[in-house]
């Protein structure tokens, strides 16, 4: 066989295997009744994940399915609805499978993704999202929300001031605005922007990520906030009551409403700040190894 022959060969296979991977690709529209307060889990490996609310008692799924998937698992049991990428046995290949969902307004949200991107609406229910490299968007209240990723990034945004927010993030940057009055937050090396219009308690770690936060405290407010290397920069608003107590081992401390810091050691690095603001009813810790502190007052 000559080398012309040969080529033409080969780009007639490739288009025809291109071709059979094209029909094995699937797009699905189907709905089920739901119960208008029952919770909806949904799975998917690589593409994206896309959930808004109606005012039916129904979930609709419209899918494209990526090539090499198996099936769309879309069933009912009780009151919870399933909505499962299926993937081969033993399968390598993870084909992209785009989800668009759609469910009752005042349900419940399970997600869990790898390398697919998630956009959350109008849920009213808790959320429990969860991904790995993909990144996370959601609208919630007044639920709870639970946020997990691990090189993806976090953004969620609060409707009612509603609810507690617990985030984690290893590498991933965390963005929390709107959000209700409870708080817990960890990042490894992410970075943090939080906006709230009250905080009546909260709990933020990091390792290695800094910390924005702006808020007013709440009567009786618990703040703890820890770093390693990050620094943590609070801004607050209103009228503070409150007990602060802020150490650092090697970073600076600025206050631009109170008192100045004070050396913690004689010798070596190490900074403190302790003074009362104001009716004192609210509690603010802050602790850094590294990092620097910065509190003032918006």
């Amino acid at each position: 066989m000559n080398a012309p022959v040969s080529v033409a060969l080969r780009a007639v296979s490739m288009a025809m295997l291109a071709a059979a991977q094209c029909a094995s690709a699937e797009q699905i529209s189907k709905t089920l009744a739901a119960d208008a307060r029952g919770e909806v889990e949904i799975v998917n490996v690589a593409g994206s994940v896309e959930v808004s609310t109606w005012g039916r008692n129904e979930v609709r799924v419209e899918a494209d399915l990526g090539s090499g998937v198996e099936r769309l698992d879309f069933r009912k049991d009780g009151s919870r609805t399933y909505i499962k990428v299926v993937l081969p046995r033993m399968s390598k290949g993870r084909g992209a499978s785009y989800l668009v969902v759609t469910v009752p307004r005042d349900s419940s949200l399970i997600v869990n993704t790898v390398s697919a991107e998630q956009r959350i609406t109008g849920v009213r229910g808790s959320q429990r999202l969860q991904a790995v490299s993909g990144s996370i968007e959601t609208e919630f209240g007044p639920g709870d929300v639970e946020l997990k990723t691990v090189s993806g990034d976090i953004e969620a945004r609060g409707r009612e001031g509603k609810g507690l927010v617990r985030a984690t993030t290893v590498s991933g940057d965390l963005q929390i605005h709107k959000a209700g009055p409870e708080l817990d937050l960890n990042t490894v090396s992410g970075d943090m922007l939080v906006t709230l219009d009250r905080l009546d308690r909260g709990r933020i770690k990091t390792t290695n990520g800094d910390l924005d936060l702006t808020t007013t405290l709440g009567a009786g407010a618990r703040l703890d906030a820890e770093a390693i290397n990050g620094d943590l920069t609070f801004k607050l608003r209103g009228r503070i009551n409150a007990e602060f107590d802020i150490e650092t081992f090697n970073g600076d401390i600025e206050n631009c409403f109170g008192p100045k810091p004070n050396r913690s050691r004689e010798y070596g690095p190490g900074n403190e700040l302790h003074f009362i603001e104001g009716k004192a009813d609210a509690r603010v810790r802050i602790k850094t190894l590294n990092g620097s502190v910065n509190l003032c007052k918006r």
